[in-house]
């Protein structure tokens, strides 16, 4: 059964090392190889986006530093019509024309809406262009619609105080009459004569002049780019609207750089987790007031959906993934070929040793059966050491059993003469048994026949025959149970009542008058399954050897008590002339015994009845001061 439980083990273990062995480091390198490439493909994808956000950054910035730069053009122009204006109304006097300078009196101003239409018709971005004096009075404006008090406005704030140089650029933000998205550009105007600032010129600009840089940008069916400012607030989005979403702080906080970068962002605010995105701040060439954009910066920003960014990380991962279940299979179906072809042999001598088993532990053997090696099977040559051992093994086996059916024959005399030297033993033992009592019958016998004898005699002589007959009647007892050996008949009972029957049977044969009889049984002992005869039988053989070992007298104890493992423990105790240490070790065998009369056969009848009810048999004595005797049964479960 045990073998039949392990058909198979070693080309499992075979299979599975090989899968260890060529899996495990194919694995690795797999995994290896996915992280690098996932790292290159990430590092590449990041440096586009980078690039993409940058070259966006740079168009933008052009767009609105061209604004500035036509702003500043106009500016120019119109500080040179009112120069020329104020020149003419002071009749080319430069006298004159610097005491008005001095007195700041307004002087009519040539520039109009019509001018300022013409000038801004090759551009369809401007929603309003208009021209204030150093009061914020409005001078031409393309809106007649218009205040035409502007000192309050940013615009006019910034641009009348901008450092030279300087413009101010507005953020993003609705107009409040067209609701229209627009942004400022606005300039001071400065006279060349005195540096004097005169006024400003605004340029409203609709969002689309940066927004037609922006939407055509497109990276696969989810990409794009968007213009944010420092708050996160997307002011151009093509995607969804500006009130739809946040760019989230700890995002903002790690793309607002002073230069180009790339990253992965935890949330891009499209719903995109884990999310490649580029940045990259907007530089304007023109220096701005502090006021410009509200305070804030722009970045362009480049993102796209995390499905189609890692689609060919996942294109790349699913050919890792095909590639190692490819190397798996070929391992696999390699490790079966190779653990078949090592464990079919192998399997195959295992069923020639389990064979040679069987024919080792089997009754008889055919005795004509050749004993020369025969030729090896196709299944053992495999050209290497297994087919040394095969052919080891055969050989071995032919010579085992040429030694097996030697053993045998040598076996079956030695049986044949050992019953024949048990029957002569027995034959021996009973024929010393029987002469004896014969010549003491025959003498008693021949006493009476000599003559009238007195009646004393008589009965003395009757008393002599008996005995020696009682003596061949418990001989011949002794034999026949020692052949006979007739199977238990158990039944559950309890130990005392087994030891009181054959104590009971024991007083009745008398002899036992100067023996102290002492009783120890255990209260709730567990019952046994015996047969109670065969058992009482068993005891009142030792019951007898010890009244035979205390002659003098003595005390004979007998004692039950719960033993380990919960067996039911029976012990004899006598106080007579013990065993000698030489003997104890031969008491149990046939026809041993230390007595002038007897068979031998006593204790080895009992161990035998003991044994054949389940129980064990053991003594332990100290000459001269006695022997115990312990009986041990399972309890009835």
């Amino acid at each position: 059964m045990r073998a039949a439980r392990r058909t198979g083990g070693l080309q499992r273990k075979l299979f599975v090392a090989l899968l260890i062995v060529g899996i495990v480091p194919g694995m690795v390198a797999l995994w290896a190889t996915y992280r690098s490439s996932t790292a290159s493909l990430k590092q590449a994808i990041g440096e586009g986006f980078q690039e993409i956000a940058r070259s966006t950054s740079i168009r933008l910035a052009g767009a609105v530093d061209e604004e500035i730069d036509r702003a500043g053009r106009l500016a120019v122009s119109v500080a040179n019509q009112q120069a020329k204006h104020r020149s003419s109304q002071t009749g080319g006097n430069p006298t004159a024309a610097a005491r008005s300078h001095i007195d700041r009196r307004p002087v009519t101003n040539p520039v109009t809406a019509g001018y300022l239409e013409e000038w801004a018709s090759d551009s369809r971005h401007y929603l309003r262009i208009t021209i204030a004096d150093q009061q914020g009075l409005v001078v031409a404006s393309t809106d007649p619609g218009l205040p035409p008090q502007q000192a309050d406005q940013t615009w006019w704030r910034e641009a009348i105080h901008a450092p030279a140089g300087a413009a101010y650029v507005s953020n993003v933000a609705l107009d409040p009459v067209t609701k229209d998205a627009i942004f400022h550009v606005a300039v001071p105007i400065v006279e060349k004569l005195g540096g004097t600032m005169t006024g400003a010129v605004d340029l409203v600009i609709r969002r689309n002049l940066l927004t037609q840089l922006i939407l055509p940008i497109q990276i696969g069916n989810t990409g794009h780019a968007m213009l944010l400012d420092t708050q996160g607030t997307p002011l151009i989005c093509p995607v969804l609207p500006p009130t739809a979403h946040l760019i989230p702080a700890n995002l903002m906080n790690r793309l607002a750089l002073d230069h180009p970068l790339w990253l992965v962002a935890d949330d891009d605010a499209h719903g995109g987790r884990d999310a490649i995105v580029g940045a990259s701040p907007v530089r304007f060439s023109h220096p701005l007031t502090p006021s410009s954009l509200e305070g804030t910066r722009w970045y362009a920003f480049v993102r796209q959906a995390p499905e189609e960014t890692y689609a060919p990380i996942y294109s790349l991962l699913l050919s890792v993934g095909v590639i190692g279940f490819g190397l798996v299979i070929a391992l696999s179906m390699l490790g079966f070929v190779v653990g078949y072809r090592i464990v079919k042999p192998l399997t195959a001598l295992q069923r020639e040793a389990e064979g040679l088993r069987l024919t080792l532990t089997t009754s008889h053997t055919d005795s004509t059966a050749p004993s020369a090696t025969l030729p090896l099977p196709q299944e053992y040559r495999t050209g290497d050491e297994i087919e040394d051992l095969a052919t080891t093994f055969s050989a071995m086996r032919a010579v085992l059993e040429e030694n097996l059916r030697t053993i045998r024959s040598q076996q079956h005399e030695l049986i044949r003469q050992e019953k024949l030297a048990s029957v002569g033993q027995l034959l021996a033992a009973l024929a010393h048994d029987l002469r004896n009592p014969l010549g003491v019958i025959r003498s008693s016998a021949q006493v009476v026949l000599e003559g009238p004898q007195d009646e004393a005699i008589r009965h003395e002589m009757a008393r002599y025959i008996i005995d020696e007959v009682d003596k061949l009647s418990q001989r011949l007892h002794d034999f026949l149970r020692y052949a006979r050996q007739k199977p238990p008949d158990p039944t559950d009972c309890a130990a005392e009542d087994v030891i009181r029957e054959a104590l009971k049977q024991w007083k009745a044969q008398g002899g036992h008058e100067r023996i102290r009889v002492e009783q120890r049984f255990e209260r709730n002992l567990p019952r046994i399954r015996i047969d109670p005869e065969q058992i009482k039988e068993a005891l009142m053989n030792v019951l007898m050897n010890a009244r035979e070992a205390m002659t003098e007298g003595g005390t004979l104890t007998l004692a039950t008590r719960s033993a380990e493992g919960g067996r039911v423990e029976i012990n004899v105790t006598d106080t007579g002339s013990g065993i000698a240490p030489d003997h104890l070790a031969r008491i149990f065998e046939p026809f041993f015994t230390t007595k002038t009369y007897g068979t031998g056969l006593g204790l080895t009848n009992v161990k035998r009845l003991v044994e054949d009810n389940g129980g064990t048999l053991a003594v332990t004595s100290t000459q001269g001061t006695g022997a115990t005797f312990t009986l041990r049964f399972r309890p009835v479960s």
